[in-house]
């Protein structure tokens, strides 16, 4: 977690001295549906969304995709994708090949995360125990920090951020939490365990980042795997 601040202060003025950015360890992708998109048939809806949800367990047994979800919240993406990536190029390249976006019902935007090591480790592990148990979908909340128009942050208010995060972490709330690079306005994600929204937004209003008008806070229900993400430790 502590990756965050490093990437955050690479965003600040010229003048503040240089920090080195933190190596991604996975592309954290988001699904977002095309705008003004025609009502197909059922039939036909039905047969995109299979041939989707089935491309997406492709690239789930070849342990590429790590983490995949729906978007319960109205008004955001529609779903959410975590996956070892080499490169953004990789992902947009899997990206579209899925069905929903060759058929222009979804687009993709994908960007470069540092995150926790051995996200889906916990998964796979359970299916390999039992290959025949049925999977539990767990609902996460998961928020962005997005940078303000206005922000003037300093190492002291990203400071104060890091220990936020911290706090958070040994709370055992905190499942995951990192920087989103070359992102536009995105500076990084926190993903909660089974927290209500209303909270972990709260829980994130409270980080000296938000608080200082520095960053604004996006929150949306997220459901996942159970086992993904690592059990938070305290």
């Amino acid at each position: 977690m502590r990756s965050w601040i490093v990437a955050a202060l690479a965003g600040l003025p010229a003048c503040a001295q240089p920090v080195t950015m933190p190596k991604p360890n996975y592309c954290f992708g988001f699904l977002n549906a095309v705008p003004d998109r025609p009502q197909l048939p059922p039939d036909e809806a039905t047969r995109i969304q299979k041939e989707h949800l089935a491309h997406l367990g492709a690239l789930a047994e070849k342990r590429w995709l790590v983490a995949a979800g729906p978007i319960l919240t109205p008004g955001g993406p529609r779903g959410l994708l975590i996956s070892r990536c080499q490169s953004v190029a990789e992902a947009n390249e899997l990206a579209s090949a899925d069905p929903a976006v060759k058929n222009r019902r979804l687009f993709a935007a994908n960007y470069l995360w540092t995150g926790p090591e051995g996200i889906g480790d916990g998964y796979w592990k359970r299916k390999e125990t039992n290959p025949q148990a049925p999977d539990r979908m767990l609902k996460h909340s998961i928020v962005f920090l997005r940078k303000s128009s206005t922000s003037r942050a300093d190492k002291a208010a990203f400071a104060a951020h890091l220990a936020h995060v911290e706090a958070l972490r040994k709370s055992g709330r905190l499942v995951a939490a990192g920087p989103l690079q070359d992102a536009g306005d995105l500076l990084g994600v926190l993903v909660f365990e089974e927290t209500p929204i209303d909270e972990a937004g709260r829980l994130v209003e409270q980080d000296p980042l938000v608080a200082g008008g520095h960053a604004r806070v996006e929150a949306y229900d997220w459901l996942v795997a159970d086992g993904v993400f690592p059990k938070p430790s305290r």
